[in-house]
């Protein structure tokens, strides 16, 4: 999944989302960790968003996160 914004943008969507969780630089790229155990990379120099975790929580999420990147 691609995300044109900032990563201030993308935790403003996260806050938008009410997920909860925390933030870890991991150098190239960040990682928001969730509470449930899922995890949300991303890379801002590609603009690259990667969901990861349980399988049906994980494609819950990539389609809450594609909505809400989808909405102006």
């Amino acid at each position: 999944m691609q995300f044109s914004g900032t990563l201030e943008d993308l935790k403003g969507l996260i806050s938008q989302l009410q997920l909860q969780g925390h933030w870890v630089d991991e150098g190239p790229f960040q990682t928001f960790s969730t509470d449930s155990g899922e995890h949300i990379n991303f890379w801002p120099a590609k603009g690259e968003l990667q969901v990861q975790g349980h399988p049906t929580a994980s494609r819950e999420l990539t389609q809450r996160l594609s909505a809400a990147i989808a909405t102006p």
